[in-house]
């Protein structure tokens, strides 16, 4: 079998085990998506705000939205591995640690993608704006790629600490500020009609966090897992 082939088999079995162990369980996706539609509701009936305010609200109550829910995802996955030492049994496999990285990486990007596709219509359904379009999907696509690639390389830092389920939060909000930013100011532009060249700063800016964050996993993955 070639490098490559196997290279990227084994980034299939890591994403197919998560797969398979959310289906099973049915606890990961299902607790982000309630905890994502939760902020939806109650920003709804809270705010009471006018259409156009409304309007420009929500590109920013997406991505809080995704954010918060996809930390859930991240901090279960860690829960997961350290149970019956699931993580030993990673390190033990012959594959390369980076392969690890870009499996869990996949699986965290396909359940917060789920979640993110979820509650596109129903933001339709409260907010004056039609969010299922295209190019929208795409800027939610591309910051989550982002997002996770940086999740699943920090709470990797933190998996060996006792206050991880606090650690990783702490760790990853601020260092993903930048990507957050660039996901909102890319979404809010979509939403007011502005076209894809019209962001094509913002969503440079994400192409760049997906590039940077999966060199970091490819690189020092092997060694945090190590420490």
């Amino acid at each position: 079998m070639k490098p490559s082939v196997s290279y990227l088999a084994a980034i299939w079995t890591i994403l197919r085990k998560d797969i398979q162990v959310e289906w099973r369980g049915r606890q990961g996706v299902p607790v982000m998506l309630v905890f994502a539609l939760t902020i939806v509701f109650l920003f709804n009936f809270a705010l009471q705000l006018s259409p156009d305010l409304q309007a420009g609200l929500a590109a920013g109550l997406l991505w809080v939205s995704l954010a918060f829910a996809s930390t859930l995802g991240l901090n279960r996955g860690i829960s997961l591995e350290r149970e019956n030492n699931a993580l030993d049994g990673l390190l033990l496999a012959p594959m390369d640690r980076s392969a690890i990285f870009f499996g869990k990486a996949l699986g965290n990007f396909c359940f917060t993608g789920l979640v993110g596709l979820v509650l596109l219509p129903v933001f339709s359904l409260f907010y004056p704006q039609n969010m299922l379009r295209l190019p929208l999907v795409l800027v939610m696509l591309l910051g989550l790629g982002a997002y996770t690639s940086l999740g699943t390389l920090l709470s990797a830092l933190s998996i060996q600490a006792r206050t991880r389920d606090v650690l990783l939060p702490v760790l990853l909000y601020p260092l993903a500020l930048p990507i957050l930013i660039a996901a909102v100011e890319a979404s809010r532009g979509v939403l007011t009609g502005q076209s894809l060249g019209d962001v094509s700063s913002w969503i440079y800016l994400l192409l760049a966090g997906i590039l940077l964050f999966n060199a970091g996993g490819l690189l020092f993955f092997e060694t945090i897992l190590e420490e």
